[in-house]
């Protein structure tokens, strides 16, 4: 009996996640869930002037397929450039780009010369700098805190994160309805220099010290697609990424569509629609990183997880009320939270610490196929129609799914 009740206490109340034991991974936790908070406010505001300014799906998806065109181009780069050099500075200088950057697009706002264009460009810069953001932080804490809780690490990376969605979302929704646009760019910019602030008095025996460079930049792009391409786990996990970024989640670029044309929403019902994947994020990676155990078969979840997005984007697409869209779009974040965990978690425990730059780099290159999706759905939607085409997409999601789940049995293998 006394078992029992230990078990189902350790169920309720689990210990403190590893990760937080060591002091280090707190402060830069803290940082990431208030440029998270920051990021989704400027996102949200961004997309509220963008669907003011036009009725088209396919420059709708533009808004994204700017913020991540980078990934896709420069991941590579990136991976290469923090396996060279330190981790924390380049963590620092992205969070400082990004405080420079809000300043200046609030005081284009406020000027009132916020054009699609220079929404367009100003998106490229922030996605640019939110990529090199999240790959030097998670190269980096990872090293610190080891392989043993990589898995926890990620969960608390994506907890931090979705809090921030989620509160973002919301106050940026509010922020248009009850302040003013510009005035939330300069709190982006605020929050982003303390963060700069913050990781400048992390103990410099944490830097990740240089490591030999390894040949050309070039040259270790192609001995990294080379080793990738060799271990059939990390490959059959990078197609699955690629698949689910360019068919399950670009449903989401069009979730301001949906809320200004379909739900009709407000200032707030547009920020609420935007939180609603934040909430079951927030769920499922906190779910994660209270587990005393590591994921034993990421694989297996990645597939289901996958599998689930697909379906369920095909259920997002006959919602007509602001309800039914904010349940639905709740519940693909609780899988998308366990998508994230389970991909990263099989990048990092499979391959060897002084790769996790560049193969991460190639994992980013695969979420950049996100803008790409976004694009061709907007296209799609501007032709048979908003719903028709998100089902569209996730009927060819699932078929390419289930090659993969055949052809890369190596996935499915505890790891």
């Amino acid at each position: 009996m006394t078992g029992k009740i230990g078990q189902i206490k350790n169920l309720l109340w689990p210990a403190t996640p590893r990760p937080f034991q060591h002091p280090v991974y707190r402060r830069v936790w803290f940082t990431g869930i208030c440029g998270s908070l920051a990021r989704y406010v400027d996102y949200t505001i961004v997309a509220w002037l963008l669907v003011q300014q036009t009725e088209s799906s396919f420059e709708v998806g533009l808004l994204v397929f700017f913020r991540w065109i980078s990934h896709i181009f420069l991941g590579p780069w990136i991976g290469s450039l923090l396996d060279s050099h330190s981790r924390i500075k380049i963590l620092r200088l992205s969070q400082l780009g990004m405080a420079l950057g809000a300043g200046c697009f609030g005081l284009i706002v406020l000027n009132d010369l916020a054009s699609t264009a220079v929404i367009y460009g100003y998106s490229a810069v922030m996605g640019f700098l939110f990529m090199v953001e999240i790959q030097s932080k998670r190269t980096y804490v990872s090293k610190v805190i080891g392989r043993s809780f990589v898995s926890s690490m990620i969960a608390l990376e994506m907890v931090a994160l979705h809090v921030g969605w989620l509160i973002g979302s919301t106050l940026g929704g509010g922020i248009i309805n009850f302040v003013s646009p510009s005035s939330a760019f300069f709190m982006v910019s605020f929050v982003m220099f303390l963060n700069v602030l913050v990781l400048r008095r992390l103990p410099s025996m944490f830097s990740i010290h240089r490591i030999e460079r390894q040949g050309k930049l070039f040259t270790s792009i192609r001995q990294t697609f080379v080793y990738v391409r060799s271990n059939k786990a990390i490959w059959a996990c990078l197609l699955v990424v690629g698949i689910n970024n360019f068919f399950g989640y670009s449903f989401e670029s069009m979730a301001p569509k949906f809320a200004q044309d379909v739900y009709e929403t407000g200032p707030v019902g547009f920020g609420i629609v935007l939180a609603a994947q934040g909430i079951g994020t927030f769920v499922m990676t906190g779910y994660f990183a209270l587990r005393r155990k590591s994921i034993k078969n990421p694989g297996l979840w990645l597939i289901t997880a996958t599998t689930i997005q697909l379906i369920g984007s095909i259920g997002f697409s006959f919602t007509q009320t602001t309800l039914l869209g904010v349940i639905s779009i709740v519940s693909l974040g609780m899988v998308s939270g366990v998508f994230t965990v389970t991909h990263t978690s099989i990048i990092l425990l499979t391959s060897s610490a002084n790769r996790w730059g560049r193969v991460m780099g190639f994992q980013v290159v695969m979420m950049g196929l996100y803008p790409f999706g976004s694009l061709l759905l907007g296209l799609t939607a501007d032709t048979i129609g908003l719903a028709h085409a998100i089902r569209l997409f996730a009927v060819i999601g699932l078929l390419l799914l289930i090659v993969i789940w055949f052809r890369y049995t190596d996935l499915r293998r505890p790891i």
